[in-house]
């Protein structure tokens, strides 16, 4: 159904962000914090309905809370396609087979926006071999205080997931366009010099070397997420209303 009903895990900022834009369509809410959630509702002056669990109704859900919220969704594939901004969550296997699964057996999409960053079609395109991230984030979005550039994180994208799992979904989105969460090179850095979050993606593939920078805003209702993760989120659904138009 072309602009469908959607239903919301989680009205924290990007939730905030999303059911503020798209106030008609929001069916219902489901939040772990529910005297939180109906006062963020009334704030906003939505009309749906406060759920302790996903439910019908709906032909999109979206989740934007955390990776704790995203086994929800298989449930949700059964009557509703779904977009995953904890995009970390999938490092989890099993957890993303099963989804996959879900999605297939019940013929409904399983969606991730591009998130914090861009060049998702060359890092698809180009074969690679190798990709590092390097992000530098003003202290405080990494809730520290540093006052010199520190690195708090140097691995591959499954452990950074792991670690700073509301800090690094970017991670997990370039791993699963390019060559996996254990082959995906992540160096987190507290950078007191900087007071935008700055991503810097550098991919070697057959088809050549790329190097890509994102120098984003945070979200003003939390440091810790980049502004484009809630506009790229949004675009994601007027996409898919599009496509399903044209269908």
């Amino acid at each position: 159904m072309l602009k469908g009903k959607i239903g919301l895990i989680g009205i924290g900022a990007i939730g905030s962000f999303l059911a503020g834009r798209l106030k008609g369509r929001i069916a219902w809410i489901c939040d772990a914090d529910e005297a939180g959630a109906r006062k963020r509702m009334r704030k906003l002056g939505l009309k749906a309905r406060f759920v302790k669990k996903p439910v019908r109704g709906v032909q999109l859900v979206v989740e934007c809370a955390s990776q704790q919220a995203v086994p929800l969704l298989l449930g949700s594939l059964k009557y509703a396609d779904v977009l995953i901004l904890s995009v970390g969550a999938l490092a989890n296997d099993s957890l993303r087979r099963k989804l996959e699964a879900a999605a297939r057996k019940h013929r409904h999409k399983l969606l991730i926006p591009s998130g914090a960053v861009g060049g998702l079609d060359a890092l698809k395109s180009c074969k690679p071999r190798e990709v590092l991230l390097e992000t530098r984030k003003p202290p405080a979005g990494l809730g520290r205080s540093d006052r010199k550039p520190t690195v708090v994180f140097n691995g591959n994208a499954r452990s950074a997931c792991k670690k700073l799992p509301k800090n690094i979904n970017v991670a997990a989105t370039l791993a699963l366009a390019g060559v996996g969460f254990d082959k995906t090179r992540v160096r987190v850095i507290s950078y007191p010099a900087v007071k935008s979050n700055i991503h810097r993606v550098i991919v070697k593939g057959e088809a050549g070397k790329y190097e890509f920078t994102f120098e984003n805003k945070p979200l003003k209702e939390n440091r810790k997420t980049s502004a484009l993760a809630a506009y790229a989120a949004l675009r994601a659904i007027e996409e898919l209303d599009s496509a399903m138009q044209i269908g």
